[in-house]
């Protein structure tokens, strides 16, 4: 008597983790803050944070107020969407046209990896001014919630540190005042991510 491959439990289990993690990516996708900004309230107040910084020390987002800033959400073992955005931004925020004290804060979605000392790293490579945060991930939780980002580790199979993350790619634009003015994608080039970050103070 043959088996069919895609009926066992083994199998099946593996097909519905792959169709998940199709849909998490598909929903990573989705312009996630369109919806909020066409169903939300029309003014919105950046969700305020509680973290740990690159250098090991409390981190609030309103001790940023009255600098326009940037959020973006990723990791440092990031193969591609992290690198290429923040690499984008090093080279935006140093436009002429933009903003002096324009921050930008990269909020990790891979706690365990990233500690303070590796984000310092991390981020160096870009610019020496961008922010990096961590925390445990019962803190981190519900900064994901409040910025709608999507957040999901996928095993790679080759031990308990391997692992990818599947999340969210916008960028979230918040003005001097702690409103947000805008986003964007990690898809937006330099002289997009120029006049956005123009734009949104």
């Amino acid at each position: 008597m043959t088996v069919d491959p895609v009926t066992t439990p083994r199998s099946r289990a593996r097909v519905i983790t792959f169709v998940l993690i199709v849909l998490l990516l598909a929903l990573s996708a989705i312009p996630i803050v369109a919806l909020w900004r066409a169903f939300g309230p029309k003014v919105i107040v950046a969700p305020d944070f509680a973290l740990i910084d690159q250098d090991a020390r409390p981190f609030k987002l309103s001790g940023l107020r009255g600098h326009p800033v940037v959020v973006f959400f990723g990791y440092t073992h990031c193969p591609d969407v992290c690198p290429t955005t923040l690499a984008h931004l090093a080279k935006a925020v140093h436009s002429p046209t933009v903003p002096g004290d324009e921050h930008v804060v990269f909020i990790t979605v891979d706690p365990d990896r990233d500690s303070p000392s590796v984000l310092k790293r991390y981020v160096r490579l870009f610019d020496p001014e961008f922010i990096g945060l961590t925390g445990s991930l019962k803190s981190l939780e519900p900064v994901y919630a409040a910025y709608h980002t999507a957040r999901q580790a996928v095993p790679n199979n080759h031990g308990p540190n391997d692992y990818s993350i599947v999340h969210g790619t916008s960028l979230y634009y918040v003005g001097r005042d702690g409103i947000m003015k805008g986003f964007g994608s990690w898809e937006d080039d330099k002289p997009e991510l120029t006049q956005d970050l123009k734009r949104f103070q």
